[in-house]
This record gives structure tokens, sequence and C-alpha cells, in this order.
């Protein structure tokens, strides 16, 4: 869907859901990618990087949630 096309609250809701599982997705994937990485700790020293992966997989998850109290809310 065109964001142009996102007209009227259904189909605000309606994106808004998209946005919800494309987030939770992608921080699913992020958690899979840390798990990549410290498989290869040995390789070199990558805290530095798993600690911004695991802050930027937190405020992913967060986003999700917070998209998905807008859900609820359409449910109420």
């Amino acid at each position: 869907m065109e964001l142009d096309d996102v007209k009227g609250i259904d189909a605000i809701y309606e994106q808004v859901k998209i946005y919800s599982i494309i987030s939770e997705q992608l921080a699913d994937n992020l958690q899979d990618f840390k798990k990549q990485v410290q498989k290869q700790r040995d390789e070199g020293d990558y805290d530095e990087l798993l600690n911004l992966l695991s802050d930027a997989e937190s405020l992913i998850y967060n986003a999700s949630f917070k998209l998905s109290e807008i859900e609820a809310k359409k449910e109420q």
C-alpha cells in the first residue's frame, strides 16, 4: 500500500498493524544477528557492537509494543 493510499481510520490502523509486524520481525532479526556476532567473539572485541545492537533491538521492540497499543485502542 502506498502511503498516499492511507486514507481513513481503517487504513491508518491497517498501516499501523503492518508497521508493528515489520518492527517485531526486525527486532527478532537483530536478536539472531547478535547471536551470530557472539559466535565470532574469539576473532575480536565486539562488546561495543553487541551493546549497540542490544540497544537498537530494545528500541525496536519498544516501538513494536507502542504500535500494538494503537492496535489495541482500535479494539476498544
